[in-house]
């Protein structure tokens, strides 16, 4: 296959066919038309959760969440000990324009979600913070560093913006006719919507200008703004719902319809730029509920409003090779970034989690691959590995260096955002774990989550899920009735507290804000959830499989909400466990009324198709399901079955492969596919290999069972071997002598990791004649005989750096995490000796002092928490390398045989005024490499 000469990749956050295509179909989108008509589309599945900033990183990855590390909408910021919205910063692999510039190719990247800051890519990256106004009309609205990449283009691009407030009223009217009975004062709706329309603006005009000015091969744009419209105005979409405010309806229902026709001539301007050869591929991560279900209500927990997504995306492609005007079947949004690579001649990583589509090409190319695109080395426009971070471990490794006593605690504020925030983080990635049905993962993290807060009812409801599918029975029971039984005492008290809110309001005494936020939460614990409860209790007792019991729970949800497809779903598998056929059809066959495109409830008649020995109608349904979800390891399965009992041997061993790569711990797949080849193939050898995979499956199965729950994780021993003794060169900073007069009007700081020798350190330049800037507080102890020579304004260098002239002259210790804090206005000089040891030695040191002060420290494994803190330091380097201040490495290790040496070296980086021989006396190896085993060493 010919490589394209360039690729339109076009996101349409939350773009949906339902409302597509009766606007397509009445002309109102005729540049979408045309592009579909050109070439292919079909419905693209979602993951779960279908947070946008995790789906289109896996977009441009391939890669499910917990591999590319991208996992909220905000993470904390290890610069204030507080929170930041999502950057790109977490993202752990390579992103399709990184592959394609170590290839040579270009690639304009234009808004995608998160992009900030942006990477110095091959080409152009105009980061997702660039949209937004940031101030009033009229007012300096200056573009933050890093939102455009290269930086000769931030002036054109700066210029290029539209403020939401310079809109002409027209445009407005296009979405609201009855624009000017709208009382602005009251309804902030129309700004709500100027602003959509202005970032959206912006975002194509960037890309257009990129296209027509920069050379590229890959173009990558990203709209959220038909999202937005959608969360913020579905609502008002027709038809009117009977809980919708009438007028409100008349006023807002041409919103989203216009929306959509916004886009369609974004579309057509792009579609112009790009000319004819282009291959043009647009998506959306998700799609919208525009029908019935619709929900009156968010839920109230972090990214509530993702309950109003739908699991089916959008994908349309059309360019030379492409077929035309035809469905693609079974694509979900992991396959974009493998078919980009194929479209450009490129194999697909093995460790990609998605395929190319294939079935989209006129020709199928040959599919090639590589074991991983991250293996690849050179440059690829990556940021630097020591910018680039894993934001929960950059928390965690910040609340190990506060247990340690080396930080100050942050303010209890922002701990407490920050202690959400990861969190949040972890949760997602739980719930990302178990879309990818690895539920042992989830599990693990659900259990620390919930065993922190109990009362957080989500957690405990998605623990009994994966305890559920892990067979894990009774644990599953426990945890459940006690979710109950806590659910049910949580809501009375609600409701005590209600009636304290109702005598307040009686009483006429005015609520504060808070009040008001709290009395809504009230409100919600206070008000009874029959149908969760009930449902799950029905679900438990299925697990349990007494089917009787079953019903009566899932009977009794489904008086309290007839709308739920999952309660069909149930209630037709219950009814297929007691054999009930008849049944279990009818309550598969209500899903589709309530869920047209729901492929369990397809998986659940292939099923039922296939105990009545309908082979074609199981064959139908599966392959049905397949195409509505592609990663469906059952539906492989019963696809394969069903095409076995129909004699295509052939057919179904291509199914029941798809079915083991997708879940390796299925045991049936791999005893049908041992059946086939012994008995069709006739291949003996590959027969053996799927039944001792089988018996493998399920003896990991049966150890689940029995709570030996083994997360799948690298070798943590691995990881420490491999950040072991990685140290300073002395060409990461400034090597620089100095006078002794200079030092006297110096700070010289001793840093490093906790643990890594800095109280060494202290101790041998007091020897030698430097004051240490100490305030005694912190005592001598068992891990430190000798004292710490620490200060506790030093701790707080993050919040307050106003004592710093106090030290001036003498040597003050600071942990290296800390000194990004280092003031830049003030004029005072620093000089920094920073400690390196193996990180092995660190971290065991570290543990000991934890576990001696009872103290907890970070949830990581050593080589976690190893490898976060080699990339902080690695940040630590280049930053002190940027701003000039000279630095000294010292090898404790090293100083420990050597430490004549080491005194010499650091005496003449401080102007050689200081006493060598006292310095070098300081040094009692024998204490040190007593302490170092196996308690770990000095601080």
């Amino acid at each position: 296959m010919t490589s394209p000469s360039r690729v339109l990749v076009i996101g349409w956050d939350a773009a949906d066919w339902k409302v597509i295509t009766p606007l397509m179909d009445s002309g109102k989108m005729p540049n979408l038309e045309t592009l579909v008509n050109s070439g292919v589309r079909g419905n693209l599945a979602s993951l779960y959760p279908g947070l946008s900033p995790m789906l289109w990183t896996s977009i441009a990855t391939g890669k499910r969440p917990f591999k590319h590390g991208i996992l909220g909408f905000t993470e904390p910021d290890p610069h204030t000990d507080g929170i930041r919205p999502i950057s790109n910063l977490s993202r752990k692999t390579k992103a399709i324009w990184n592959i394609l510039g170590q290839h040579g190719m270009k690639s304009n990247v234009i808004g995608w979600w998160p992009s900030h800051p942006a990477e110095p890519i091959n080409g152009v990256m105009v980061s997702n913070h660039y949209p937004r106004a940031v101030a009033p009309f009229g007012q300096p609205w200056p573009m933050a560093p890093g939102t455009v990449h290269p930086g000769r283009l931030s002036p054109s691009f700066r210029d290029l913006r539209l403020h939401p407030q310079e809109l002409d009223a027209s445009v407005i009217r296009n979405f609201v006719p009855s624009l000017a009975e709208v009382d602005q004062e009251k309804d902030r709706r129309i700004e709500s919507l100027a602003k959509i329309i202005g970032d959206c603006t912006n975002i194509c005009n960037a890309a257009v200008a990129s296209m027509r000015y920069e050379p590229w091969d890959l173009t990558a744009v990203y709209f959220d703004a038909i999202d937005h419209f959608c969360h913020g105005f579905m609502r008002y979409h027709p038809p009117r719902l009977e809980w919708v405010d009438e007028a409100d309806f008349n006023r807002y229902h041409r919103v989203v319809e216009s929306g959509y026709v916004y886009h369609d001539r974004m579309l057509g301007r792009l579609l112009a730029e790009a000319g004819e050869e282009t291959t043009v591929i647009l998506i959306s991560d998700h799609g919208f509920h525009s029908d019935h279900l619709r929900l009156r209500g968010i839920p109230d927990e972090p990214a509530g409003p993702a309950a109003e997504h739908r699991h089916y995306g959008v994908v349309a492609m059309k360019g030379p090779g492409i077929k035309q005007d035809e469905l693609v079947f079974g694509a979900t949004l992991l396959d974009i970034c493998p078919t980009i690579l194929t479209l450009f001649g490129l194999p697909v990583g093995e460790d990609m989690d998605g395929k190319p589509l294939l079935n989209a090409f006129q020709t199928a190319p040959a599919l090639e691959t590589i074991p991983s695109w991250d293996q690849v080395l050179g440059e690829d426009g990556s940021h630097p590995a020591d910018r680039r971070m894993d934001s929960v471990e950059a928390a965690e490794a910040i609340r190990q260096l506060v247990d340690l006593g080396y930080i100050a605690s942050p303010d209890a504020d922002r701990e407490k955002a920050v202690a959400d925030t990861v969190r949040e983080l972890k949760y997602n990635l739980a719930c990302s774990y178990m879309d990818a049905s690895r539920y042992a993962d989830a599990v693990a993290v659900l259990t620390e989550l919930h065993g922190a807060v109990p009362g957080a009812y989500r957690y405990g409801v998605q623990r009994v899920t994966c305890l559920q599918m892990l067979g894990q029975i009774e644990e599953a029971r426990r945890v459940l009735t006690a979710l109950v039984a806590q659910r049910k005492q949580g809501a009375e008290e609600a409701a005590r507290q209600l009636e304290g809110y109702r005598a307040r309001l009686e009483a006429s005494e005015p609520l504060s804000e808070n009040d008001g936020a709290l009395l809504r939460k009230r409100v919600n614990e206070a008000r009874p959830t029959p149908y969760a409860m009930e449902f799950l209790l029905g679900v438990q007792h299925v697990a349990e499989e007494n089917m009787e019991q079953a019903l009566v729970h899932l009977k009794n949800a489904e008086k309290a909400d007839t709308g739920q497809p999952s309660l069909y779903l149930k209630l037709g598998d219950v009814y297929l466990k007691m054999r009930c056929w008849t049944d279990a059809e009818t309550n598969f066959k209500r899903v589709l009324t309530l869920d047209p495109d729901n492929a369990e409830a397809f998986l659940g008649l292939s099923r039922c198709a296939m105990v009545l020995r309908r082979y074609l109608e199981a064959a139908e349904g599966a392959l049905t399901s397949v195409g509505l979800r592609y990663y469906n390891p059952m539906g492989h399965f019963l696809l394969g079955k069903a095409l076995v009992h129909m004699g295509l041997s052939d057919k179904a061993k291509d199914a029941l492969k798809m079915a083991v790569s997708q879940s390796p711990d299925f045991p049936a797949p791999h005893r049908l596919l041992a059946h086939v080849y012994k008995f069709f193939i006739k291949d003996d050898a590959a027969a053996e290999r799927h039944r001792a995979l089988a018996r493998e499956a399920r003896r990991r199965i049966d150890g689940l069972k029995t709570g030996d729950i083994v997360p799948m994780a690298e070798s943590e021993a691995l990881a420490c071997r491999q950040i072991t003794g990685s140290r300073g060169t002395e060409g990461d900073a400034p090597q620089v002598e100095a006078q002794a007069a200079e030092i006297a009007d110096t700070v010289v700081i001793v840093s490093g990791l906790p643990r890594s020798g800095t109280s060494m350190m202290m101790q041998m330049l007091k020897a030698g004649g430097m004051l240490p800037y100490t305030d005694h507080v912190r005592r001598p102890d068992d891990d430190n005989p000798k004292g710490y020579f620490e200060c506790e304004k030093a701790k707080g260098l993050a919040s307050d750096a106003s004592w710093l002239p106090e030290a001036k002259g003498k040597t003050v210790k600071i942990v290296a995490q800390l000194l990004g804090h280092l003031p830049r206005g003030m004029a005072l000089p620093f000089r920094v000796i920073f400690m390196e040891r193996h990180m092995e030695e660190v971290i065991r040191s570290q543990d000991r002092m934890l576990e001696r002060s009872g103290k907890r420290g970070a949830d990581l494994s050593p080589g976690q928490l190893g490898a976060v803190y080699l990339r902080q330091v690695g940040r630590i380097k280049a930053m002190l390398g940027n701003r000039g201040i000279p630095i000294l490495f010292i090898d404790y290790n090293a100083s420990l045989a050597e430490a004549a040496e080491t005194a010499k070296r650091v005496n003449a980086f401080l102007g050689g005024g200081l006493d060598e021989g006292r310095m070098a006396g300081a040094v009692d190896p024998r204490l040190y490499r007593k302490r170092a085993a196996p308690d770990g060493g000095p601080a």
